[in-house]
């Protein structure tokens, strides 16, 4: 892969001195093209893009090699003449008496020039929880925007000064390439949530439902396989009696899968508003600057709704970024229609909004039991299913302790059920 971007970058700086010196495209018929590119190679007269046509030969060498190569044609017995002219002195030979030409030629390569010692692109890599917006505000404030001159950016300190404002990053590191600031960073893990196991507890149900299958690593269940429960019922107790009838407290642990009685609904009108393309599109252009947009267009009106399609893209000449952006914006109008479905139709329709609702509320093969009704009313059908579901209903619920040393009851801590 670095071998190919190289290449790649090589073979970009060729036909870009190509272009300043200048090359033209040759055409040859008659005698020998063969012998021809042998007397060239010989002369070291440069060739390239070398291919046969239908009535002869074509090619391309550089202006100064085009000359050299004539009186070698005429000893090949060829006839070559020129087809095309391309680069930077054919281009100035054609404008040399437009010093208006010149002028703006040479303004926009000054400009050019002084663009690349600012900003013109802030992005961010990395992130996964941290919202970008929030780490291109950090940067903001640290005065990495665009249009920010280079050289008044210390990438180290701010990159340190990233991580003080954004508590969720372990690493981060800012790197200005041409005119682009990129901020790349690594968040931070979040250990798990830290359980004081001193503290007592009880195992109590968080839904109603039946018990199925009960794994107990701490505690005394107070239920078994098959009973059913009531929400806030304690299922395994934190509370245990020992031989000599002394009570102790310990936190119960467990895993208990039960089935849960759900139900899901879903209603679709049988009266539909569809949006219909009038064909009326309006396209608007704009040139984003640093702080100033400013619209390529007369200004209209817009009436009647729309959707707007936006797309911001930066202009590239020569493989570099301008410093700057245009914006198109294309705004697509619509009518709105009252459509009548049929209720088969909106029943279809309902049991797919009511599949995706199943799938995002439980997982897969959690439901053991599905049951769907359907009925028509008010001008809209109306689906609904009830369910049993296979789920963990277990809930820790801290025991409540009380100091009772002297200062009557005083809560060492707060819980209970």
């Amino acid at each position: 892969m670095i071998f190919d971007k190289l290449r790649g970058g090589f073979l970009l700086f060729i036909r870009f001195l190509r272009y300043l010196r200048g090359h033209v495209k040759f055409f040859a018929r008659s005698g020998s093209f063969e012998r021809l590119i042998n007397l060239c190679a010989h002369h070291r007269v440069p060739l390239w893009d070398c291919r046969r046509e239908e009535a002869g030969y074509s090619g391309r060498t550089t202006v100064d090699g085009y000359r050299r190569m004539r009186p070698l044609a005429r000893k090949a017995g060829a006839v070559t003449r020129v087809k095309e002219r391309h680069g930077l002195p054919f281009l100035l030979r054609r404008y040399r008496r437009r010093i208006g030409v010149a002028a703006g030629a040479a303004l926009f390569i000054a400009f050019f020039a002084v663009t690349q010692q600012f900003v013109w692109v802030v992005e961010v890599q990395g992130n996964e929880r941290v919202d970008s917006q929030v780490l291109l505000q950090a940067l903001e404030e640290l005065g990495v925007r665009r249009g920010v001159l280079k050289s008044g950016l210390d990438a180290r300190e701010i990159q340190l000064e990233v991580q003080l404002k954004v508590d969720d990053l372990s690493w981060a590191a800012l790197n200005i390439r041409g005119t682009t600031a990129t901020l790349l960073v690594r968040e931070r893990t979040v250990p798990p949530q830290k359980i004081d196991t001193k503290v007592p507890a009880n195992v109590v149900a968080a839904r109603d439902g039946q018990i199925v299958s009960m794994a107990v690593t701490d505690g005394r269940a107070a239920v078994r396989k098959g009973d059913a429960v009531r929400e806030g019922e304690i299922l395994v107790s934190g509370v245990f009696e020992d031989r000599w009838g002394l009570n102790h407290l310990l936190r119960a642990n467990a895993k208990v899968i039960a089935r849960v009685p759900e139900s899901l609904a879903v209603e679709v009108p049988l009266t539909q508003s569809r949006a219909v393309p009038s064909g009326r599109v309006v396209k608007r252009r704009y040139l984003e600057l640093p702080g100033v947009r400013l619209p390529l267009f007369l200004y209209s009106g817009l009436d009647g709704e729309y959707k707007v399609e936006k797309v911001t893209r930066p202009p590239v000449l020569l493989g570099v970024e301008m410093p700057f952006s245009v914006t198109r914006e294309t705004y697509i109008f619509y009518e709105t229609e009252e459509e009548r479905i049929s209720a088969e139709t909106a029943l279809r329709i309902a049991e797919r909004q009511l599949a995706a609702k199943e799938r995002g509320a439980w997982a897969s093969g959690a439901v053991v039991k599905r049951e769907v009704s359907a009925k028509t009313e008010g001008g809209r059908v109306v689906l609904t299913g009830e369910y049993l579901v296979e789920m963990d209903i277990a809930r820790q619920v801290e025991i409540p302790v009380f100091d009772r040393t002297g200062q009557g009851e005083k809560a060492l801590r707060e819980g209970g059920y």
